[in-house]
């Protein structure tokens, strides 16, 4: 048996991707932008969403095959059209609350959590959604509340040092 292994570096154990979150929009889900509703996976870098403080640039889109169960928003479920159709939403995604829940639950006038703790079981639940699954990160350069469906939900935010490159 040789010395050297196949696929590690100095004994090491080889690099694996990370990816930066565990959030995103699941494939399917409309996003608001200043073309209107499209689907989260036509999207590129350089497309605008409309945010609470206006239309934003994406810097950089992530994918990722979802390897937790996402959680489904029922339509209607967050209040009239919100959903605007059954939402799936990676667990950790942040949902910006700004109505009795807000209020009742956190004891603030808005409030951004992950969908999974809005979990009730009747409306918002763990979803079966068929087959393979790819979950979006729409990254801003500031993060901000865009609109899913309908839904309020926060951005993903460009790590601080993403444009170390450009300044070289």
């Amino acid at each position: 048996m040789s010395a050297v292994t196949f696929g590690r570096n100095d004994g090491q154990k080889p690099a694996r991707r990370r990816f930066i979150y565990k959030t995103g929009l699941c494939e399917g889900t409309h996003v608001m932008t200043l073309e209107g509703n499209l689907p989260v996976e036509y999207l590129t870098a350089g497309d605008r969403v409309l945010t609470r403080e206006g239309a934003r640039e994406i810097m950089h889109i992530a994918a990722r095959p979802l390897t937790d169960c996402p959680v489904l928003i029922r339509r209607g479920s967050l209040g009239p059209a919100r959903p605007a159709q059954d939402l799936y939403l990676a667990p950790d995604q942040d949902v910006h609350l700004r109505d009795w829940r807000a209020r009742v639950i956190y004891g603030s006038d808005q409030v951004a959590v992950p969908v999974t703790r809005l979990r009730d079981g009747e409306t918002i639940l763990w979803g079966e959604h068929p087959g393979e699954l790819l979950v979006y990160d729409l990254e801003l350069a500031e993060r901000g509340v865009i609109y899913a469906e309908g839904v309020e939900v926060m951005s993903a935010t460009l790590p601080a040092n993403s444009y170390a490159f450009a300044a070289e």
